[in-house]
């Protein structure tokens, strides 16, 4: 992939779904084969609703708030929606962020 050193904010070469391939072609780069870009580990930009979580974890710690039950307490307290629109709970929250890769 050639790099035209124009803004993006995630790498397109980088499978949509690497699954469990994390250390293959499809999930890390190969730093002699690709330029490396700012955002080389995105396949995608992220969402609003995942942008929205990141933000919402942010104030959550910078509040000092480190204990999943607690997390997700506050989560639910801020009127974040966990994804299919209900509250979070230990579940739902654990299932996003592996799904994220987090």
């Amino acid at each position: 992939m050639a790099y035209s050193g124009a803004m993006i904010d995630h790498n397109p070469a980088l499978a949509a779904d690497a699954g469990d391939i994390k250390g293959t072609e499809a999930g890390i780069e190969r730093p002699d084969a690709v330029t490396n870009l700012a955002w080389q580990t995105r396949a995608a930009p992220p969402t609003a609703a995942e942008t929205a979580l990141a933000d919402a974890l942010q104030a959550v710690f910078a509040e000092r708030i480190y204990e999943l039950p607690a997390i997700v307490a506050r989560l639910n307290g801020i009127g974040l929606a966990a994804p299919g629109g209900g509250a979070w709970s230990e579940a739902s929250l654990r299932a996003e962020l592996q799904r994220l890769g987090c």
